[in-house]
């Protein structure tokens, strides 16, 4: 099973997702913000992270640019209930996220067949890159 770094700034999404995962046999380490995140980074090896982009502090757009450029390997789902800021599709949450390193987006609220599905992708993607 794979080690997994969750952030999110809302308590209840990061212990739901924490618990749908560990009981899928997952290891999960949660962090509320992105300077948490980057030190859990940097402490631990991860085999997937998934991040919240509208997080205050230093957001998950930032933090997906750091953590890519940081171990570049690790696959990055970007998640927001939002994906274009103001409603403007100039600005597209998940556009931007994949430029700067996501693999995958999901758009909240998700289902959990949904990120089960996406981390199943992710994972089975990096195996294939590393054999």
């Amino acid at each position: 099973m794979a080690r997994i770094l969750v952030i999110d700034d809302q308590t209840s999404v990061r212990n739901a997702i924490r618990a749908m995962l560990e009981h899928a046999g997952h290891t999960v380490v949660a962090a509320e913000c992105g300077h948490n995140a980057v030190s859990a980074i940097e402490a631990f090896a991860f085999d997937l992270v998934l991040v919240d982009i509208i997080m205050p502090g230093l957001d998950g757009l930032d933090t997906i640019k750091i953590l890519h450029d940081s171990a570049p390997g690790v696959p990055i789902i970007a998640m927001s209930g939002y994906s274009f800021r103001g409603g403007s599709s100039d600005l597209d949450y998940f556009h931007m996220a994949s430029e700067l390193g996501a693999s995958c987006c999901l758009q909240k609220p998700f289902r959990p067949r949904q990120l089960m599905d996406a981390i199943e992708s992710c994972l089975s993607s990096r195996s294939e890159k590393v054999a």
